[in-house]
This record gives C-alpha cells, structure tokens and sequence, in this order.
C-alpha cells in the first residue's frame, strides 16, 4: 500500500489509486464504474504537496451542495484530517494547512454551475486543479481553468490537473473523445493509444480505467444489488464503467460518412474507408448555411444560463449531376459567440473565402436582419431566407437524419478542427430542445434547402464520375 509521506494525510490507497498518484504528466483521468475509489483518489492527490508552502490545490464540482453530502469530499475530508493539524475555513470551503516555514498550504473547495463560474478563479492560482464528476461539466469551462495553473518558482512542485467521473452526463461524449476514446477492457486498444502498467495514454493524457472490484474497501455485492434497481442504460454505465453506452440519440456513429480532397476532386468514402466515389470541385454548387443563434428560444436559454449562445456559418458543396445531387459535402464551419454585427463580419469572411453562390439563414425575426444587413453593406452577397414551414428543432432535423442515415452527408476525414465538435453534438443529441444544437440546425438547413433547390443544370461527360 503507498502511503503518503507528509502528516496531512496518512490514508492507503488500493491498487488503482496508486497508479494514478504516481503520475507525474501534466493532465490525467481517472474514470469507470462507481464505487472504483475515484473521489477519493482526487482527495488524496491533493494532499501529496500539502507539505509545501504556498501551495495551492482546487477542487471543483458542478455544485458544492453535492460535496457537502453524506459520503461527498467535504464531510470525507472532516473525517480524514481530523487528527491532522489542518484546519477548516467554512465561509471559504478551505482547508489550511500550516507550515514550520512559510505560508500555509490550502486546499479549496469550488464549484461551475453556470457559464460564468469559472471567472470565479480569474485572479487565482493553483498548482493542483481537480474535477469531480467531470461528465457533469461544460469542456469550455474545463479548458479555461487550465489558465489558473501556474506557481511562483519557490513553491517547488509539479502543475498538475485531475479529474474523475463515471460514464453518462451531458458532457460523456466529450470526455470519451479527450481520454477514453473508443477503448474497452475486450478490445484491442484504439489507433493512437497505448498502455503502460494498467494506464492508458492517448496525446499524453492518462487514463485510469476504474472498476467496482478495483475498491477493496467497498462491499460489491450489496452495491451492485443496489445498482439493480436503475435503468438498464444508468445501470451499464456505473456498473459496468462502460463508456460506449449512450441515450438514443437522433444521429448514429455509423451514419458518419467521410471524404478527402485529392487535387482538385472528392473521393467520398462508404462506410468501410473504401472509395464510393470521385466528384471534381468544379461539378458541384457551392451554398452556405448560417444559424445565427438569436431566435426567441436562444435568447431566453442565453437568460437562463447567463452564456451567449453559438452562430453557426457552414459552407457545401452539392454536385449538380442528377445521379449524384443527392450527396451533400460539408466543407467548413465557423462557430462563435457572436454579436449581429460580428456575425455579419463572419459571413462576409466566409464568402469572401468559399465564394458561395447563396448564403441561407434560418427564418427567424434576427434572420430577416441579417438579409438586410448583408444586401445593403454587400450588394455581390445573395442571402436568402430558408424556405418556411419548418417548426421545432427535431421536426427541422429530420432531413438531415434521413439523408445521414441513407450515407448521404459526406464531413472532412483531415485537416479539420471543427470536425469532431460537430459530430460530438451530433450522437450527443436526443432532440432535447435544452441540448445543444446549433451546427445541427445550420446542417439541418443544408438538407433542407438540398432537397427543394433540387441539383440545377449542368452538363458533364460521364467519365468525370466512378461509382
């Protein structure tokens, strides 16, 4: 058992704990099934430098009224420093840990509710930053208190960031993609992973594969009866630590189709990476989509959260030839939280860069602006409003859901660093209209304005096409 060599903390970790404070990279996961030990891992990872002066250790959650529950880190925490000489700051949530030299060490409990919690910690700064239930938390707001992670060149310890979590929540599929990947304890590890003593890297972070029987301490048969009585999805998930589970969603992962820009053509993959077709550039119409993020219910959720919500410009191309008009080929996408006159800069931007032939906007009360805005300050941009008679967002969606399920939508396989945004927000979407959607609605009217402008007027010999 590893036990901590400073008086602040004389717990023993299991196995699994030990492996993962033994990690000296900068950023790592420790993430599975519930009961693994997770909690307390982040707990004791804090307290490794609490013998140092000035350091400094945060750790965060989505509320702190859940680490203030029985069995949460604060009341743990009362529990394992109660012989210690540490002591307890309730107004700030922050153990003090004194020091024969020097100022104390501190250890602070926080919180991310909402979209502006996080500039709570704008002029602080820690040396250890940890997240509890990470799937419970936005990625923007994970990124951001990266910046917070700095030391003076006196506080002699290594910058480290921490978190934890059990599959599920609305932020499972970004987790997955930064530290599980496609992995699973059956199968062979993903492209790009590899593994060293029961931890996995993938981009230098560390995953910590956690598991029910991983914690001696706790009873298994009792908790997995307990767990029994959950929904089969909720039950996988903590029981299992299973990562590949997820709600039904309105898109699939195997709808996904993929093409690469070869010279001046696409070759359009099916669904085994094999070629399905090659279309040149100059054969194809070239239209935007812009989803502006101000209509009625975009401003009361932006009310409710207190965050700007995201514009959307995505630029296709859609071959004119008959037999091919079907396919739609996304070839950019910018996203930005934006303000009108912002959005206008960005839409003038990307048509000065793609040359669309048309820019469609959604027809809301902000849309119709736009129009104006972009007629009278750009006469050579033809914006238009997209064709009416489309009501919720699930409703509008559905074209876009048929023409993917039938291998219709073709994103970028490289060179792309919006990519795998959009298609996080894809499988993540249940047609909740509190769910993100906005690059799903500005593809939405791709698939929309496709099916009725129809694949216009070009002719071209056959040769040009291999199907």
């Amino acid at each position: 058992m590893l036990t901590f060599p400073n008086k602040y903390c004389q717990l023993d970790a299991h196995p699994n704990q030990q492996k993962f404070l033994a990690l000296d990279c900068l950023e790592a996961f420790f993430g599975g099934a519930a009961g693994g030990g997770k909690s307390a891992a982040l707990f004791m990872a804090a307290l490794q430098y609490a013998d140092v002066p000035g350091y400094s250790a945060l750790i965060v959650r989505k509320d702190t009224q859940r680490l203030a529950l029985s069995g949460g880190l604060i009341p743990r925490s009362h529990q394992w420093l109660a012989d210690s000489p540490a002591r307890w700051n309730e107004a700030r949530r922050t153990w003090s840990f004194p020091q024969e030299k020097g100022p104390p060490a501190t250890l602070t409990f926080g919180y991310l509710s909402r979209p502006a919690d996080k500039f709570r910690y704008a002029s602080s700064e820690f040396q250890y930053i940890a997240f509890d239930e990470l799937t419970e938390l936005r990625e923007e707001d994970y990124l951001f208190l990266f910046s917070r992670l700095r030391r003076a060149k006196n506080i002699d310890v290594r910058l480290r960031v921490r978190s934890a979590s059990n599959p599920g929540n609305s932020g499972h599929l970004w987790v997955r993609e930064r530290f599980v990947r496609d992995w699973s304890p059956t199968a062979d590890l993903p492209e790009g992973m590899t593994s060293q003593g029961g931890v996995l890297w993938f981009e230098g972070r560390a995953f910590v594969p956690s598991l029910i029987a991983d914690n001696p301490s706790l009873h298994r048969e009792e908790y997995l009866a307990s767990l029994g009585h959950l929904p089969p999805l909720t039950r996988q998930r903590l029981a299992c630590g299973d990562w590949s589970v997820q709600e039904k969603g309105q898109f699939r992962a195997e709808w996904l189709r993929y093409f690469i820009l070869a010279g001046e053509q696409y070759e359009l993959l099916g669904p085994t990476g094999t070629t399905l077709t090659v279309i040149p550039q100059q054969a194809c119409r070239r239209f935007a989509t812009v989803d502006p993020a101000g209509t009625s219910a975009d401003l009361d959720a932006d009310a409710r959260t207190g965050s700007r919500s995201f514009s959307v410009v995505q630029v296709w191309d859609q071959p004119r030839h008959p037999d091919l008009s079907r396919f739609l080929i996304l070839r950019d996408q910018q996203r930005d939280q934006v303000s009108i006159n912002d959005l206008c800069k960005m839409i003038r931007r990307v048509h000065s860069a793609w040359r669309p032939e048309r820019i469609w906007i959604e027809q809301e009360k902000l849309g119709h602006s736009l129009v104006c805005m972009l007629a009278n300050g750009t006469p050579t941009i033809r914006a238009d409003l997209v064709p009416p008679g489309i009501s919720d967002k699930a409703t509008r969606a559905a074209p876009l859901a048929n023409k993917m399920e039938r291998g219709e939508v073709f994103l970028p396989k490289y060179n792309s660093s919006w990519r795998q945004g959009f298609e996080r927000e894809l499988l993540a979407w249940t047609g909740n209209s509190r769910e993100p959607s906005d690059q799903i609605d500005a593809a939405a009217y791709a698939a929309i304005v496709a099916d009725q402008s129809g694949p216009g007027i070009l002719t071209i010999h056959p040769v040009l096409f291999r199907g």
